[in-house]
């Protein structure tokens, strides 16, 4: 019997995290294709697969912090820690941005198939594309307080 979650915790923060990823770099891959009707319901259910992910991410990291090996003193105390979760907020702020957009281009393709122009599709692309970065941010500060950097 398992006397510790914190590895089983573990694997679903870092699976819930990799999905996120992986429908991130979905969307972007998405984004370079010619807009059509299945093209815009794609995206708009990818995009839900990301916020999916996302909320399965934190409520696991959540949960690492409260039940995990470490204990609540490691987090609240460690300058990485809320340097990492500032981070995570912040590319799910960014992530608004394109998720309205798909939400209106699935409405207006269902309501009358209009479809996005290129210069909107690029636009959305490049909100997107900016995540990218940020997010390999996120297993850099892990490793550095996994390392003890921060206390």
């Amino acid at each position: 019997m398992l006397t510790n979650p914190d590895p089983v915790l573990a694997v679903l923060h870092h699976l819930a995290l990799l999905a996120v990823f992986g429908c991130l770099l979905a969307e972007l891959a998405l984004l370079r294709l010619s807009p059509g009707p299945a093209w815009v319901e794609l995206l708009a259910r990818i995009d839900l697969g990301y916020g999916i992910a996302a909320a399965a991410a934190l409520c696991a990291g959540i949960a690492r912090v409260l039940w995990g090996i470490k204990g609540p003193a490691f987090y609240a105390d460690n300058p990485v820690f809320w340097l990492k979760l500032g981070l995570f907020v912040l590319i799910g702020l960014i992530s608004v941005i394109p998720t309205l957009g798909y939400l209106r281009w699935r409405r207006e393709a269902r309501a009358d198939g209009t479809l996005p122009g290129r210069a909107e599709v690029a636009r959305l692309r490049r909100w997107v594309a900016v995540q990218v970065p940020l997010f390999a941010g996120l297993p850099l500060l892990a490793v550095l307080m996994a390392r003890g950097v921060g206390h």
